[in-house]
């Protein structure tokens, strides 16, 4: 078994734009497991038509955002990879890369749990590595393969997720700002300031490069 040095936690996302929310998540799974997060910026997600910021953008966007941040870093592997990114690939390259011993944790927000039925090849997902959810409040109820899904897998501590390379469920109780890419396109479309919500340097960036602003 690793020793801990080896083990790793990926978030991905689109990251259009990275903000704080994002940065919160990534910096307190890295915390509570004592462990870098490799943030991966997807290519075409299989549930969007489309990005507003181009790939290269949003890629220099979240490595300004994580270059004050050491246990943060970025992979553009999606990027490069090119179509449609499906996270189950991603998954297992970051595995083979690793090897069967360390731990691979992969982070998710609670809408995208929600949503996990519905992702191609999610049933082998714990096959490569752990799910740490990030929860939060919902109305929205887990449906009947997640509640079953929970009953095999969730454990309850993190010394229990360590115990093996992958395959638990995990909660964690999400401190993270509830905003969303979507409402700072907004703001930022408004012309109203969402600098409060954003690496400084990346709202340089958005302003330099006048992204997600009505002509």
């Amino acid at each position: 078994m690793s020793d801990g040095a080896m083990d790793l936690a990926i978030l991905g996302g689109t990251f259009d734009p990275v903000h704080s929310g994002h940065l919160q998540i990534a910096k307190a799974v890295s915390n509570l497991l004592s462990v870098r997060v490799c943030c991966v910026p997807s290519n075409i997600p299989p549930h969007k038509s489309s990005t507003m910021a181009t790939p290269e953008q949003r890629l220099t966007m979240l490595r300004l955002a994580v270059s004050e941040h050491p246990e943060l870093y970025v992979d553009d592997l999606e990027l490069k990879r090119g179509d449609r990114s499906f996270t189950l690939e991603t998954l297992k390259t970051f595995r083979r890369r690793l090897g069967p011993a360390p731990r691979l944790y992969f982070i998710l927000g609670m809408d995208a749990y929600l949503s996990l039925p519905s992702w191609l090849g999610w049933q082998q997902i714990l096959d490569y590595v752990h799910l740490v959810v990030c929860r939060r409040e919902t109305d929205q109820v887990p449906s009947p393969p997640l509640l079953a899904l929970e009953t095999s897998h969730q454990v309850e501590t993190t010394s229990m997720l360590k115990a093996k390379p992958h395959g638990g469920l995990f909660f964690v109780d999400n401190t993270a700002l509830p905003i969303s890419s979507t409402e700072i396109r907004k703001h930022i479309e408004k012309k109203d300031d969402p600098s409060a919500l954003l690496d400084p340097g990346v709202y340089a960036y958005i302003l330099q490069e006048q992204l997600y602003a009505v002509s």
